[in-house]
């Protein structure tokens, strides 16, 4: 789970902003354009506040990958029409699913069973999770080549984070060489003060976040000790859309818009010309 989202904020308004596309239309038998049927709005909770991800502006207007996905799919799909809500408390973001008044819940989720359990994950990921990084402190010489070397090391979670489940789980195999677990709700740069005042060895992050962090922060912010860790080959580890049991035709006609997406290379240049990395290709 990325920790742009681990900090709780309010929601302070709900803007609607349509995707461009509402004058769709389809070729006709003989390939002439012709004006499609009235397509169905799709309400989108869309997740404001990730960097280069999904932020609307004062303006209202929309921008970063997840969004400029969202954007693309619809622009394939012209039986719909999406609108987008701002999400800006990621817990309370589910309850907009769970009341139908959002179609589509995108607010950059990871698969859990739990989650799985309740809601209709999406088959197709544009998001590639590798692992989580370990932030240290500058010079400070950790290295992390792999989970068994994280024992012993004192790690802020926020709470909530997908990576606390890991964590738990890590601590219950290794009880004589513990993570000490920090709980942590404070703001970014209260987390990196505590990395180098030394409060905390480490935090966890992702490549996408890291890089952001070193831009904004400057390169003596914090090491990089180790990387793809927790990560499963074996197991989904995208971000996804979530819909309702019920759902099922939406989220096929979806998953195959974004399986077109990743084939076609769409989305792999969307990637790399927003995020500066591409986040559609799997670890090694």
């Amino acid at each position: 789970m990325k920790k742009w989202l681990s900090v709780t904020l309010t929601i302070v308004i709900f803007l609607t902003v349509t995707a461009c596309g509402n004058n769709k239309s389809t070729p006709d038998a003989a390939g002439q354009d012709k004006e499609a049927s009235e397509p169905e709005t799709i309400t989108v909770g869309l997740v404001n506040g990730i960097p280069k991800i999904s932020v609307l502006d004062e303006s209202g207007k929309w921008t970063g990958y997840d969004y400029e996905t969202l954007v693309k799919i619809d622009d394939l799909l012209p039986q719909y029409v999406f609108k987008y809500e701002p999400i800006t408390d990621f817990q309370a973001a589910f309850v907009g699913l769970d009341t139908k008044s959002f179609d589509i819940l995108a607010v950059h989720a990871s698969w859990t069973e739990e989650r799985a359990a309740k809601y209709l994950y999406g088959e197709a990921s544009n998001y590639e999770n590798s692992g989580y990084t370990l932030k240290v402190k500058k010079g400070s010489g950790i290295v992390v080549k792999s989970e068994e070397d994280l024992g012993g090391l004192k790690i802020a979670l926020a709470p909530g984070a997908a990576v606390a489940g890991d964590v738990e789980k890590y601590n219950e195999q290794h009880p004589d060489r513990k993570i000490e677990v920090v709980w942590d709700t404070g703001t970014v740069e209260q987390q990196l003060a505590n990395l180098k005042s030394g409060a905390i060895d480490a935090l966890f992050g992702e490549p996408l976040n890291d890089k952001a962090l070193l831009e904004a922060y400057g390169a003596d912010a914090f090491d990089i000790a180790g990387s793809h860790l927790f990560y499963d080959a074996g197991k989904k580890n995208g971000t996804y859309l979530l819909f309702n049991y019920g759902s099922e035709p939406l989220q096929k006609d979806i998953d195959e818009a974004i399986n077109h997406l990743l084939k076609d290379g769409t989305l792999s240049n969307l990637s790399k010309e927003i995020l500066g990395i591409d986040v559609t290709v799997k670890p090694d």
